[in-house]
């Protein structure tokens, strides 16, 4: 009898080992339906950060499932490279890690750009759960008024000088009389995108 159950526990041991395996099996299938995160850049692919006022655009990414749903609550890290054009966060941090909101969004906070010029990539890494996703954002550092857009024009520069212009001529008619109304009428006054041209009688 003790040979014969000792058999039957052998022969439910071997039945039951490929049951156990089976969860393992389906698990990894499963993974691998739900795929990497998405990540999306909102803001900052392609900014500009001014290095003299100090200023630059914070990076905004979305996350999102394989499904193309949002993912809240998910990890986020940024990370900025350690030497060369870069900018910190909070003054001195070379990576920042947030969680996404309710919408799969995630921004950093106080972002400022370094002193040195020139283009660089933000790395950025998404986690939640088994589910893992990267993307690199790139930026640049430039100087002064390029930055963050183009430069005013030289209408003014036109305005000024037409304008100081109009004053020396009524200044004229008023030290000269008619003589130098007469005279003043006469003079040609050319303006041009260089400058302002008052020339002689003729």
């Amino acid at each position: 009898m003790h040979f014969q159950q000792f058999l039957t526990l052998m022969l439910i041991s071997a039945l039951a080992l490929p049951a156990q395996q089976a969860p393992s099996a389906a698990q990894s299938l499963t993974a691998q339906k739900q795929g990497a995160l998405k990540i999306s850049t909102l803001e900052g692919e392609g900014a500009k950060n001014n290095t003299r006022a100090r200023t630059a655009v914070a990076p905004v990414v979305e996350v999102k499932d394989a499904d193309d749903k949002p993912v809240a609550g998910a990890e986020v890290v940024f990370q900025l490279p350690p030497v060369g054009p870069s900018g910190a966060f909070n003054g001195w941090l070379k990576s920042q890690t947030v969680r996404t909101n309710e919408k799969g969004v995630a921004t950093v906070t106080g972002y400022t750009p370094n002193s040195e010029q020139g283009r660089f990539n933000i790395k950025v890494t998404a986690a939640s759960g088994a589910q893992t996703g990267s993307a690199v954002i790139a930026q640049s550092n430039v100087d002064g008024p390029t930055a963050g857009g183009k430069k005013s024009g030289g209408w003014w520069k036109v305005a000024l000088i037409a304008g100081g212009a109009a004053v020396a001529i009524g200044v004229g008619v008023a030290a000269g009389g008619d003589d130098a109304a007469a005279t003043a009428a006469k003079v040609p006054v050319t303006i041009t995108s260089g400058g302002v041209t008052v020339g002689s009688p003729r």
